[in-house]
C-alpha cells in the first residue's frame, strides 16, 4: 500500500486498499485520521515515531498493528523515504509503502526506527494495484536498495519519487491519468 504525507506528517494520499483492509474510507484517513485503525496499544509508538522522522526529515520504518474492517488485528510494516523538493532540497514530506509484517515471533512490540529504511514486500491485499502506486512500489524498493551507491544514484530516485508523490498527492479516488475517468 502506498502513502504520502505532507510536511507537517498530515497524510495527504493513502490507496484504496487501505479502505479495503481496514474499512476506513480513504478520506478520513487523510491527515490524522489514519490512527484511528492502529491498535491503541501501539498508537503512542507509532505516532511518537512518525513525529520524530518528520522533525528529523529521515527515512523511517514502523511495525505496528493494524486493525481490518472485520476487527482483527494484523502486523504491518510502514517504511518511508523523505521527500524534496528538487531543485531547492524543501522537504515536502514523506512517499511511504505499507506492506504486511511476516514473522514467526509471538511477543512481537511496536517499534519505530528512525534513520533506517529496508520496505516489506507488498504482496496480496497490499499489493498496490494502479500504475502511480505501482512505480511509486518500485522506485520506494529502488531507492532501498541502491542506497550504497551514492548521492548520485539517490538523487536521481529521489527526483523521480518527489514527481510521483505530487502525482498521488493529485490523485483523485475513481480517476486515472489527467483526461481519463474509470
Amino acid at each position: 500500500m502506498i502513502w504520502v504525507s505532507g510536511r507537517d506528517g498530515h497524510l495527504a494520499y493513502i490507496c484504496q486498499q487501505w479502505h479495503d483492509l481496514t474499512g476506513q474510507k480513504t478520506g478520513a484517513a487523510l491527515g490524522t485520521g489514519w490512527v484511528d485503525a492502529l491498535h491503541p496499544d501501539d498508537r503512542v509508538t507509532v505516532v511518537a515515531g512518525f513525529a520524530e522522522a518528520c522533525r528529523s526529515r529521515v527515512e523511517f520504518m514502523l511495525r505496528f498493528r493494524l486493525q481490518r474492517a472485520d476487527g482483527a488485528h494484523v502486523w504491518v510494516l510502514s517504511a518511508a523515504s523523505p521527500s524534496f523538493t528538487p531543485l531547492t532540497h524543501d522537504f515536502v514530506g514523506f512517499l511511504g509503502v505499507l506492506s504486511q509484517y511476516e514473522d514467526d515471533e509471538q511477543n512481537l512490540t511496536a517499534t519505530a526506527e528512525i534513520g533506517t529504511f529496508k520496505p516489506g514486500q507488498a504482496q496480496g491485499e497490499f499489493a498496490p494495484r494502479n500504475k502511480l502506486d505501482i512505480a511509486a512500489d518500485h522506485l520506494i524498493a529502488a531507492r532501498a536498495v541502491t542506497v550504497e551507491y551514492g548521492d548520485e544514484v539517490a538523487a536521481t530516485i529521489d527526483n523521480a519519487l518527489y514527481a510521483l508523490g505530487q502525482a498521488l498527492r493529485r490523485e483523485k479516488r475513481g480517476t486515472g491519468p489527467p483526461g481519463t475517468h474509470h
